[in-house]
């Protein structure tokens, strides 16, 4: 996707998302057809000629999201559960620092998913403390890959963790409250 379409599609973005109890809803942004279709490009975007190979995306949104993505960038995708879902053969676990909710959180994973020849891109919906990411980070580099970068929809981070983790975003939340 070229820059003027993507600041284009991330203004669209903007007044079009949805709104629950005063807070933007990811959810209801995916309702929409015209959006839904555009998303993956949008968020690989930055990613294009990366050679991406795989994309690691953490439960929950971040599956529905990474398959957009893996399937613009003709890449793989690998999920990140919270601990206790069924994922069969985890056996890499990873507590995140605090997230969003104020909580740490257990992840899992599979090192068979990932060899040292894969490119992979994190994908979410948002960035807020980064601990989700630094997690599927830590993840990418426990199996020995080479970690690319990260994309999200939304981006509620410091400027120091977006450059730490290198993320990208479509749009600022506080654009859209």
């Amino acid at each position: 996707m070229e820059k003027s379409k993507l600041a284009a599609f991330s203004a669209s973005l903007i007044q079009a998302f949805p709104m629950v109890n005063d807070h933007p809803d990811i959810a209801g942004l995916l309702r929409d057809p015209q959006i839904l279709q555009c998303l993956g490009e949008a968020l690989s975007a930055e990613y294009a000629n990366a050679d991406v190979t795989k994309i690691v995306a953490a439960e929950a949104r971040g599956p529905v999201l990474g398959a957009l993505v893996a399937k613009f960038l003709h890449a793989g995708l690998v999920l990140i559960r919270k601990d206790g879902r069924n994922h069969p053969g985890s056996d890499i676990r990873i507590t995140s620092g605090e997230t969003w909710t104020g909580h740490e959180v257990e992840f899992q994973s599979r090192s068979f998913d990932l060899d040292k020849n894969d490119r992979v891109l994190i994908v979410d919906d948002w960035a807020t403390t980064g601990n989700t990411i630094r997690v599927a980070k830590e993840f990418i580099i426990q199996s020995g890959a080479t970690y690319v970068g990260a994309s999200v929809i939304v981006n509620k981070a410091e400027s120091s963790t977006l450059d730490d983790l290198g993320i990208t975003w479509l749009v600022r939340f506080d654009d859209l409250v």
